[in-house]
């Protein structure tokens, strides 16, 4: 019973401006119906229409059908102005019950499609559960990281192997906050298809777990699976996690073009944009003082695999003002070279990449929660290696990383 009122309420809701329109059609109709009818009739009947006013009441009586008796029209042209109002009348008081009618049965279809779009949205979330490919189920599980989603599932698996249509996609796509549809190119050629995202902020995503490593990727939004890299890597180091998942200045959606990695808001008092202040709210109650944060970017396509940045100017070792602790960030490194000479690549410290300008977010993380930071410079084409490398590089990565806390990862 009350969700039947609650589809009543919300089809009044949506459909007030039409009935809005409808009753001020009606009002006209009994003011000028009023007036007509007065002058009509005054002189016949001047004790029954005395005024405009006491007329409206014979108006709203003929309008609404119910004919009480007490005032009706006497002469020729006042029963035909009658006979009129009263046929205007049970169309225009059908007019209202019609709408409502027929919000009511768009919120009822509007909350079936929303049981069958839940549903679907579930179906795709188990099937980035399902590692199809034996060799990548057993490599995962081999490195301890079975539990992670899948990088991707094109759309033509969703469309042939799990037979959802592509209308019905972009329908989810449009309210479903745990996916997003992206066009990738591999090997020169273009695919849709989806990545796991499970959004839970107005910029992203935001995982507490009260953790002293804090992995943040400002672009995941704009590079393929560096979403699921950084999320992957978190998950193993257990890490604390932030990530944008929806803007960039690249965005065809006008509502999504913001800069969240360099924005002068970051070197100003003031901001503008409430998503902003919402990550460096989330930023300063994730990243505390003394601990660490590292802050992923991405880096050109060679033969280097990490670039370390603390903040120094470019030529500077690897100290630098972002990074007070030397013992773990030399830990991290030491690591890093172990790892990039096993994948025969090279890891460098500020020969590429300098003082970041003021604007960064870099500067602001800095400044505001005195944590020890690194930009964490990866290669791209890490991220486009063939599932069986890939997730290697990702467990590289936290056991790199897990040498700020001194710690192993089985």
């Amino acid at each position: 019973m009350l969700k039947s009122f609650g589809f009543i309420f919300r089809a009044v809701r949506n459909k007030k401006t039409e009935l809005l329109i409808s009753l001020g059609m009606v009002l006209v109709l009994l003011i000028v119906a009023s007036v007509l009818m007065y002058f009509i009739e005054k002189e016949a009947q001047p004790e029954a229409f005395s005024d405009i006013f006491s007329t409206m009441w014979w108006g709203v009586a003929t309008l609404t059908t119910v004919g009480y008796g007490d005032m009706y029209p006497i002469t020729g042209w006042g029963k035909l102005l009658g006979g009129i109002i009263a046929i205007l009348g049970v169309g225009l008081f059908a007019l209202p019950a019609g709408i409502i009618a027929s919000g009511f049965v768009e919120e009822i279809e509007s909350e079936k499609k929303l049981k069958e779009l839940l549903e679907v949205e579930a179906k795709l979330k188990h099937a980035f559960s399902v590692e199809y490919y034996v060799p990548i189920r057993e490599r995962k599980k081999a490195l301890g990281v079975g539990y992670l989603p899948r990088k991707w599932l094109s759309v033509n698996d969703i469309k042939y192997k799990m037979g959802i249509a592509e209308t019905t996609l972009l329908d989810v796509m449009a309210f479903s906050n745990l996916f997003r549809l992206r066009n990738v190119k591999f090997s020169a050629k273009d695919i849709a298809g989806l990545e796991y995202v499970d959004s839970n902020t107005v910029y992203g995503k935001l995982i507490d777990r009260n953790a002293s490593v804090t992995i943040i990727n400002l672009h995941a939004s704009i590079q393929p699976f560096f979403g699921h890299f950084s999320s992957g890597v978190a998950e193993v180091l257990q890490a604390n996690y932030i990530s944008n998942e929806v803007y960039s200045t690249l965005s065809f959606l006008e509502d999504q073009q913001l800069n969240l990695i360099t924005n002068p808001a970051y070197s100003q008092s003031q901001n503008t944009h409430p998503s902003l202040s919402v990550l460096q709210q989330d930023i300063q109650q994730v990243v505390r003082k003394g601990q660490y944060c590292v802050l992923l970017v991405n880096a050109i396509k060679d033969d280097t695999l990490f670039q370390l940045n603390t903040g120094a100017a470019i030529g500077n070792s690897i100290q630098g003002p972002f990074f007070k602790d030397a013992e773990p960030l030399n830990k991290v490194h030491k690591a890093m070279l172990e790892v990039a000479k096993k994948h025969e690549m090279n890891v460098l410290t500020h020969e590429k990449f300098g003082i970041p300008d003021k604007d960064h977010v870099s500067w602001w993380i800095h400044q505001n929660t005195s944590c020890n930071l690194i930009l964490l410079h990866v290669n791209v084409g890490v991220l486009k290696k063939k599932l069986y490398d890939y997730y290697q590089y990702m467990v590289d990565v936290a056991q790199c990383l897990a040498q700020l806390e001194d710690q192993s990862i089985e």
